[in-house]
């Protein structure tokens, strides 16, 4: 007369472990950003993450400049409830056209539909400092409904240069299963306006 409870602990329990087998510490995804520029060859900047719990990689292609990459490790800390906070401390390395070493970080603040994006960086180029350089790229954004996200956005890169030093523009992106596709367009409506599409992947 204990055999059914004792079959049925033995099958809870075996279901708890296979959910929480299931729950891997590590996340992937990965990023592709291409870039429609006027009179110039467009340029596709890819990105990979990688994340173990709190700790966080990153590998980027043509970020900092063409021909070039760069390996990131940091820490993610998080704070908050309605108001969410996030910063993650970064290290890099960059080599390829430009050597040398990045202190970054990225911010993330979110509040109810409405969020705020940055992730900013200093390049330390090991052939001279003339050659330094700081690099952001920043997000204002509201999610007005379940899937759908839009705001303005400033980019700092010497990726591509215009007349202006900060490009600005707007955006928009739409995420279906783990795919998010966005449009930027920056400095719209000038004789410096460019288009950014992207494509980015979770798994």
């Amino acid at each position: 007369m204990f055999i059914v409870p004792v079959i049925a602990q033995q099958t809870a329990d075996s279901t708890t472990m296979a959910k929480e087998a299931e729950k891997s510490p590590w996340a992937f995804a990965a990023d592709a950003y291409y870039y429609i520029l006027p009179a110039e060859e467009n340029i596709i900047t890819v990105l990979a993450y990688a994340d173990y719990n709190a700790v966080h990689f990153e590998a980027r292609y043509n970020y900092e400049g063409q021909n070039t990459g760069s390996i990131f490790t940091g820490y993610r800390f998080e704070t908050g409830n309605k108001l969410k906070f996030a910063i993650t401390p970064m290290l890099g390395y960059v080599f390829g056209d430009i050597t040398g070493v990045i202190p970054a970080f990225k911010l993330d603040l979110a509040w109810k539909k409405f969020d705020f994006y940055s992730e900013s960086e200093y390049v330390i180029d090991l052939a001279g400092n003339e050659n330094n350089y700081f690099y952001t790229w920043s997000e204002v954004a509201i999610s007005p409904f379940e899937n759908f996200r839009t705001g303005i956005s400033a980019n700092r890169t010497r990726l591509y240069e215009t007349p202006k030093e900060l490009q600005r523009g707007i955006f928009a992106q739409y995420t279906i299963w783990k795919l998010t596709a966005g449009v930027h367009y920056f400095n719209p409506f000038t004789n410096d306006s460019f288009v950014i599409t992207t494509l980015g992947i979770e798994f």
